[in-house]
């Protein structure tokens, strides 16, 4: 079995749609895993948990027949062979950025962004989950059939949610006194330090704008509801949504928008600190759009833009007016 085939395996059999050829097929591959240990360091972000949870299963089948059974020979070998290939697979995870957690006592999973990085995770029904720069959600490894499908989210996070045949209602939670449910749908989401931002693409959303749920917003395609503090305090507005996704794409778009926003932006999704000479500056509007692969023509392009002067010295950019 080559790689990208491991890949394709692991990956189904990691949201549960693996059929029984498919997984029988793994079981032999399992089985020669120790020969073939490379294998493993190109693997996705998707297969290498997929492949760790497989090994926590085996391990703790084996211990449970360790339990039944006098301890032979060849169980031990077999069961000391389990936890080496383990070990190998979570140092392979560790080193490949610590993106994923797997908590066997919790039974929650956790999924990383650094800072300026973009990553897609698979969830267990299938959806999916588009992470931008400096963001983590957390979720149950297994939904099971439990009736809410609930994920946490702090910093910012495109969904593309599927509807499942039962209408399980999938809820994203980022604060004690706010949640939004969706049966099936596309959604922007951001919970930042300057507040929580919601713009619907597709579908319908339910803004729970408190934690006794009694209080519920009804949103629509091309809206956008958004508070700083208190949720029931919301502004509602219709919006062109793609401006508030296009980091999905390597990019950001600009519709008027203050040097004041740009710079909550850069500190939020790049962590870097803006000193302005003036605040005078931070008022200044910008239109237009921008890379964000390549941090050095990002900034050039938003001083340009909004004819500044934006000097970097490490995590640190001064403004000061270009025409001084």
């Amino acid at each position: 079995m080559n790689r990208e085939r491991l890949q394709y395996l692991l990956e189904r059999q990691g949201v549960g749609i693996a059929s029984d050829e498919e997984q029988a097929e793994l079981e032999a591959w399992y089985l020669t895993y120790e020969s073939q240990p490379d294998f493993t360091e190109r693997l996705s972000e998707r297969a290498l948990p997929a492949l760790e949870a497989k090994m926590f299963e085996k391990i703790q089948t084996a211990l449970e027949q360790e339990n039944l059974h006098p301890i032979r020979s060849r169980r031990r070998i077999l069961f000391t062979r389990m936890l080496q290939v383990a070990a190998s697979i979570l140092l392979v995870v560790m080193a490949g950025g610590g993106l994923y957690y797997y908590f066997s006592l919790t039974g929650l999973i956790r999924e990383q962004t650094g800072y300026g990085q973009v990553r897609t995770v698979m969830l267990p029904d299938g959806s999916e989950v588009t992470l931008n720069g400096n963001s983590e959600i957390t979720y149950r490894s297994n939904w099971g059939n439990e009736q809410l499908r609930e994920i946490n989210l702090i910093g910012e996070a495109y969904f593309k949610v599927i509807h499942t045949k039962d209408n399980r209602k999938f809820r994203v939670r980022t604060a004690e006194d706010f949640s939004l449910d969706v049966l099936g749908t596309q959604f922007t989401v951001a919970n930042r330090k300057s507040g929580t931002r919601i713009v619907l693409d597709q579908g319908k959303v339910q803004c729970n704008l408190n934690d006794e749920e009694n209080e519920t917003l009804i949103m629509k395609p091309g809206e956008m509801v958004k508070f700083a503090g208190n949720p029931s305090d919301y502004v509602r507005e219709s919006v062109e949504t793609s401006v508030y996704s296009a980091w999905k794409e390597h990019k950001l778009i600009f519709n008027n928008t203050t040097l004041q926003e740009v710079s909550l932006i850069l500190e939020d999704t790049y962590d870097f600190k803006i000193q302005a000479e003036s605040p005078e500056l931070l008022t200044r509007k910008i239109t237009g759009s921008v890379p964000t692969d390549n941090i050095e023509i990002l900034i050039q392009g938003i001083a340009e833009a909004s004819g500044v002067i934006i000097a970097q010295n490490g995590k640190v950019l001064t403004i000061t007016d270009r025409k001084r």
